[in-house]
């Protein structure tokens, strides 16, 4: 009698062997990748004074509430957004506005750090009843890339005085007037 058994394949040419083996090889493949991506740049910590600015919040937030209990809103006008391009804020309050002598107006932009604006501002009228006051100075600090210059960007702008403090958004890409309300 002879028995005919069919020839017997290694395992290593076989296809549910090497299945089996690529689900864990993917794992460790993709988990190294993982790492690598982590590992490659230290970002550091946010901020080393981290605690310090947390605290600073809060007094941001109490200047911000100062100011809708004023009832504050402005008119900002841009000649435009270069160093020595003057800037004009008209101040309106519902309430008599403590005496500032001066404004502090930053631009933010949305996406590049160095493209920031600064500007300090001199008081250079104030109404008789202490509810608007018009301020006028020029940026000092952020220069203009003559690309970005003509195209509008969504700035974040903050208006803060000693007392106060508005922070709003507008869309401007050079000269211009904006409206601007406390929260």
């Amino acid at each position: 009698m002879t028995s005919m058994t069919a020839p017997v394949t290694p395992w290593y040419r076989q296809a549910w062997p090497w299945f089996l083996i690529s689900l864990p090889a993917t794992a460790v493949i993709a988990g190294s990748f993982t790492f690598y991506l982590a590992a490659r740049d230290w970002d550091g910590p946010v901020a080393r004074d981290y605690y310090k600015q947390g605290l600073a919040i809060n007094e941001e937030l109490s200047r911000s509430t100062r100011a809708s209990e004023l009832g504050i809103s402005a008119t900002v006008k841009l000649a435009g957004l270069t160093v020595g391009e003057r800037v004009r804020v008209e101040v309106q309050s519902m309430q008599p506005m403590p005496p500032e002598s001066a404004l502090r107006v930053r631009l933010v932009h949305p996406g590049k750090r160095d493209a920031d604006r600064l500007a300090v501002l001199s008081r250079i009228d104030v109404a008789p009843d202490a509810l608007s006051a018009v301020y006028a100075g020029e940026w000092q600090v952020g220069e203009v890339d003559p690309r970005l210059a003509q195209r509008p960007v969504a700035w974040q702008v903050v208006l803060e005085t000693q007392q106060w403090r508005i922070d709003d958004g507008f869309s401007a890409g050079g000269a211009g007037e904006f409206l601007l309300r406390a929260r």
